[in-house]
């Protein structure tokens, strides 16, 4: 596999010229960061993921855990790389500070983030999930379980892994069947819990477990479920792991890709009983679940940013340096010359470009929903969040995966042979539309959740923002600007009314609306993506205006722009249509004729 780079020079573009990095910088409870010291963190994270993390993507991949007589092995090198990723503090970054983090801005770790996914996806999900259990155990925890379980999971020494599915109970989670039998101070757990990833290894001291299960008197369905804390060994009073707790890992799952990060089949209770602390209120348990899945969907979109960027890098390195054919002066000719294998080549970095600013963007949104002084503001960010976050989950990880397939199709045949790694980016990335609620999931959750927040009205605010910018690029006449503004107005005014269609048709037609959901959730990726790409070519076109320096970093990101305009944006027509008169098929379209 190419060698990783850090996109330096991309990151801070979105960071500090796109984003603004300035206004969470400083913020309550925010340290104030400098533009010198973020291009230090940076470098020294790039540094440090591809000297560290990536030498073992490809070994990792070849070898994969291992289980043997219920003990988990990772890849050779993995605890290593692991250890010296907590002691440098890369796991602690965006951790409250009370409890041993960093207290760094989400936006920034979101960044960092990217790169950990660059080099090493199996083993940066380890981390993942650890942050989610943090999240939630901060927001729903009682003060002891927050003392006790926090210290320890942000400093590395502990990691977390979330356990839902059972094996009657994937996407239905009101299926759940595992037990939680009360006792005096705790619970007793019995059941089995499926797909559980990194539910056993050997990089820490103790795993901590978050359960979803049933206690005796729960009533059925999802309003029975209860959350509880679970760990591998039991903490003694010292906050130390002491007797092991009735766990056991009793397989691993062959998977197609992330071969590196153990998905385990995990028994708990299989003798007297796995015991276990509640969190928060009984059967108040998925309501509590969710800050912790939806801080993981958030996740997986920097996932499907990180591993395009991967892919990215590795077929333009190799477009230049494959020659097939001879131009006019009978001269050998790179691939990259090749009109084909241009347009290639931008339909990733175009997608990549968006995908990263939709990443960042919700990033900050989270920052300012947590620490803008103003309620206003804060609520605001906040709808704004829960409206983004099925998007970036499902808009990037099946842009992940399209683009990890392009690369394998710049590549040719070899792309198709393992030893290139291409195919390797392509397994890791197609499991980023399926955990963590499918896409199709996602989709339903956009139309029949978000989008209903307010009846609307927080999609609608998005879309007013996006028409108010069309008064920035109006300012221009640059050629290529107005291109783009045309596109973008088009795609604009579809979204808006395809949102229309959809909020009409959950009043009347629900099943209608739930047929149009992927089709409106993709065109709302693709123009929200759009936003921010018009954004960067005015940032573009206004530095080259200004003589500012930089030139072909901003001609190229003009002409990237241009290209999402006139090639990616156009899909906006044929999804509104689709969403907005594709039901009838599927409604008229009987189980049996399948």
């Amino acid at each position: 596999m190419s060698e990783y780079r850090l996109p330096l020079r991309e990151i801070l573009f979105v960071l500090d010229e796109l984003i603004g990095v300035d206004t969470v910088s400083g913020l309550t409870n925010l340290p104030q960061i400098t533009k010198d010291e973020l291009n230090t963190l940076f470098e020294t994270a790039g540094k440090f993921a591809s000297e560290i993390f990536a030498p073992l993507n490809r070994t990792g991949d070849i070898s994969g855990a291992t289980l043997k007589n219920g003990i988990v092995r990772t890849p050779a090198g993995f605890s290593e790389a692991y250890n010296a990723y907590c002691e440098v503090g890369w796991n602690r970054c965006s951790a409250n500070a009370k409890y041993g983090g960093q207290g760094l801005p989400q936006l920034i770790n979101s960044a960092l983030s990217e790169i950990w996914n660059s080099t090493n996806l199996s083993l940066s999900l380890c981390n993942t999930l650890t942050q989610s259990a943090i999240n939630l155990i901060y927001h729903h925890g009682s003060d002891e379980q927050r003392s006790t379980y926090l210290p320890n999971l942000i400093s590395g020494q502990w990691t977390g892994a979330m356990a839902m599915t059972e094996p009657q109970a994937g996407s239905d989670v009101g299926a759940i069947t595992c037990l939680a039998a009360p006792e005096k101070y705790c619970y007793r757990l019995k059941g089995q819990k499926n797909y559980i990833s990194w539910g056993e290894h050997d990089l820490s001291q103790n795993i901590i477990y978050l359960i979803l299960a049933r206690t005796p008197e729960a009533p059925a369905g999802t309003k029975g479920l209860s959350l509880f804390i679970v760990p591998k060994f039991i903490p003694d009073k010292k906050g130390n792991p002491g007797c092991r707790n009735d766990i056991e890992c009793i397989a691993l799952e062959k998977k197609l890709g992330i071969h590196a990060s153990p998905t385990c089949v995990m028994n708990f209770g299989s003798n007297e009983g796995a015991l276990g602390w509640l969190v928060g209120k009984p059967h108040n348990g998925l309501t509590t679940m969710f800050t912790m899945m939806n801080t993981a969907r958030l996740a997986i979109g920097h996932e499907a940013l990180g591993i395009a960027e991967r892919a990215y890098q590795q077929a333009k390195s190799y477009a230049q340096i494959r020659y097939q054919g001879k131009d006019d002066n009978n001269k050998p000719l790179k691939i990259v010359e090749y009109p084909d294998v241009k347009r290639m080549l931008l339909s990733i970095k175009a997608r990549l470009e968006a995908m990263r600013a939709l990443c960042y963007e919700t990033a900050l949104s989270v920052d300012l929903s947590i620490n803008h002084p103003e309620e206003k503001i804060k609520t605001l960010h906040s709808n704004r969040v829960a409206l983004l976050t099925p998007i970036v989950k499902a808009w990037c990880s099946d842009g992940a995966v399209e683009i990890t397939s392009t690369n394998i199709q710049i590549h040719g045949g070899t792309g198709y042979i393992e030893d290139t790694g291409a195919a390797q980016l392509y397994r890791d990335a197609r499991i980023t539309p399926i955990y963590e609620g499918t896409n199709g999931i996602q989709a339903l959750d956009l139309v029949k959740r978000k989008l209903m927040i307010n009846d609307g009205f927080d999609m609608y605010s998005l879309i007013e923002e996006m028409r108010q910018f069309d008064g920035v690029l109006s300012m221009s006449s640059e050629r290529t600007i107005c291109a783009i503004r045309g596109r973008f107005a088009e795609s604009g005014a579809a979204l808006s009314r395809t949102t229309s269609f959809i909020l009409n048709a959950l009043k009347s037609e629900k099943k209608t609306a739930e047929a149009a959901a992927t089709p409106y959730l993709k065109l709302a990726g693709i123009v929200i993506g759009g936003y921010f790409m018009a954004r960067a070519a005015m940032i573009a076109e206004q530095n080259l205006s200004n003589g500012s320096g930089d030139n072909d970093f901003y001609r190229s990101k003009l002409a990237t722009s241009l290209f999402y305009a006139e090639n990616i944006l156009p899909e906006s027509s044929s999804l509104s249509l689709a969403a907005t008169s594709g039901a009838e098929a599927i409604r008229y379209m009987e189980t049996d004729y399948f």
